[in-house]
């Protein structure tokens, strides 16, 4: 990302950008978008400059366009879930807990079949509400009374906590609302930057925050990590207090 966001604004645009929030360490060798963004928006709530507000626009900006991707037919996902999946039934449903804001967990669950739990409403508009996370798919025989429900195979939770591309906030009388709809002009996203740890106990990013942590207590868990550098402190001391209580393999 600090690639694409030299390669769209110029490192020389950048370095004035630096300068003008007072923010020293922006040289050749700097890499650290999440550091930069920190600083701009701390420097854009004590002293708001149109310059500095239109900056961090178009930081965002680059920062959706380049996540805005399309699965490729050789993508690892459908092998993935259809591995986690393939347990049995009578175990709860396999959790994929991501910060990435991209879709391509959704893009594999709609080419391989599979029901994506997400906490929005399956009726339109989809709407969000933690208590979508404790329904399920059951299939039921048509050609006779039957006591039992049967889970259906092809099901997993995904739980987005910094947010998604495809969500949005909207007005509700008095009130905002979170849906799922196609692409909206400004996605509900943890952008990188240190408000990371505030911002997750805002919804709805605290119910996915919330479920992981809950997660991790639980008994006989078996998490699962890939491609998590460990550098959001919040989670990583989450983890870190699950493998202390000796409850995560």
């Amino acid at each position: 990302l600090w690639t694409e966001v030299v390669s769209q604004i110029g490192f020389e645009n950048l370095k004035k950008f630096a300068k003008s929030i007072k923010f020293a360490p922006v040289n050749e060798d700097y890499t650290d978008l999440e550091q930069l963004l920190s600083h701009a928006m701390l420097a854009e709530a004590y002293s708001p400059r149109a310059y500095v507000a239109k900056m961090i626009c178009k930081i965002e900006a680059i920062i959706r366009e380049n996540c805005s991707l399309i699965l490729p037919d050789d993508a690892p996902h459908i092998g993935f879930i259809r591995k986690i999946t393939s347990r049995k039934l009578k175990y709860s449903r396999a959790k994929i807990f991501t910060l990435n804001y991209d879709l391509l967990f959704e893009q594999a669950a709609s080419k391989g079949g599979y029901v994506v739990i997400d906490g929005f409403s399956f009726n339109m508009p989809r709407v969000f509400s933690g208590v979508n996370f404790d329904y399920d798919i059951v299939t039921r025989s048509t050609n006779k009374a039957i006591s039992e429900e049967n889970f259906s195979p092809k099901v997993f939770h995904l739980y987005k906590i910094h947010g998604s591309l495809d969500w949005a906030r909207i007005q509700n009388g008095d009130s905002e609302i979170f849906v799922k709809t196609d692409l909206p002009k400004s996605p509900v996203m943890i952008y990188p930057s240190s408000s990371k740890f505030e911002s997750s106990y805002e919804q709805p990013y605290f119910e996915m925050i919330s479920r992981f942590q809950q997660e991790l207590r639980g008994k006989n868990t078996l998490l699962i990590v890939i491609g998590f550098s460990f550098y959001d402190k919040h989670i990583k001391a989450m983890i870190d207090e699950a493998l202390d209580r000796k409850s995560v393999v």
